[in-house]
């Protein structure tokens, strides 16, 4: 419940200042969407837990504990098919198939990306200074993206785009970032494993 409240400040706040940051307003919706499921779990675990021993002892189901067990296991798919998505992108695993899904998500991240770097261009001049590049995916002017301080109308003279950057970053921090799903993804098994025991699913 306390993550719950603070992914949902979190996201109250970006999407107050959504106008100065770089990421999509989808991006800081989807965090408010899981700070509200989170704060669903939390009531509907608490609530569990509170009639569990009445349930566990009448051998009557606990509604609440099934509820909260299908809400965790919908979670648990949906984070499989982000994992699969990271690992693809990454290039871990190849096959044709999965490459497509991937480069499809990955592209609507990317025009998400690219249509509010367009509508903040104080923002993305200060970006590609700071990190010395120029443009997202093409460096050149006149490229709509391309305003940068190191941008000119050659390839061999502008700074590179700075989409290399910011995926080179992410691979960089993608090892804390999976320990840390991982970590998650276990918890939220043992949730699910143990609220589907004391709901008497499985008797």
């Amino acid at each position: 419940t306390g993550f719950g409240l603070t992914c949902l400040s979190m996201s109250v706040a970006m999407l107050s200042l959504s106008s100065e940051t770089f990421f999509p307003e989808w991006a800081f919706q989807l965090l408010l969407f899981i700070a509200l499921v989170v704060l669903i779990i939390g009531c509907l675990g608490g609530r569990g837990a509170v009639v569990s021993f009445k349930t566990l002892q009448h051998g009557d189901y606990n509604y609440w504990l099934i509820v909260l067990t299908t809400v965790v296991g919908i979670l648990i798919a949906a984070e499989l098919v982000t994992a699969v998505w990271a690992v693809v992108s990454l290039g871990v695993v190849s096959s044709d198939t999965a490459t497509t899904q991937s480069d499809g998500l990955t592209e609507s991240f990317e025009v998400g990306l690219k249509d509010q770097l367009t509508n903040e261009p104080e923002l993305w001049w200060d970006w590609q200074k700071t990190f010395e590049c120029c443009g997202y995916d093409n460096n050149t002017i006149p490229s709509p993206l391309a305003t940068g301080k190191y941008c000119t109308t050659n390839t061999l003279t502008s700074a590179d785009p700075c989409k290399r950057q910011f995926w080179a970053d992410v691979d960089s921090n993608a090892l804390p970032f999976a320990i840390f799903g991982i970590a998650f993804f276990a918890i939220q098994l043992t949730v699910c494993i143990s609220s589907m025991c004391l709901a008497c699913i499985i008797r």
